[in-house]
């Protein structure tokens, strides 16, 4: 637990993102994240699930829930999101990289 992130952890970031971007391309009508892309509250319906998702990983880090579950629901969302504002996750990497 802890110390340096596995090789493959960006990997698993980077496809996660493509899939978010494919969907968002293509629009599958029986896609979760294509509705995030395509609701009639568009953008706002995303961030509201980021603060739901926020909030629902500081509440499971307080009771030793499923904190690692609720972290990766709060990662798709941001990853939603920084897609809908067209931040691709090279940019995102270079700023948590320039931050070491």
């Amino acid at each position: 637990m802890g110390g340096e992130p596995e090789p493959e952890a960006e990997a698993v970031l980077a496809e996660l993102y493509e899939v978010i971007e494919q969907r968002k391309r293509e629009l599958p009508e029986d896609s979760y994240t294509a509705s995030l892309f395509t609701h009639e509250k568009g953008q706002n319906r995303a961030l509201e699930k980021l603060g739901e998702e926020t909030t629902e990983l500081v509440l499971a880090a307080k009771d030793d829930e499923d904190v690692a579950g609720e972290a990766a629901d709060l990662v798709y969302h941001m990853l939603v999101v920084l897609s809908m504002r067209e931040v691709g996750l090279e940019e995102l990497l270079g700023e948590l990289r320039a931050r070491r």
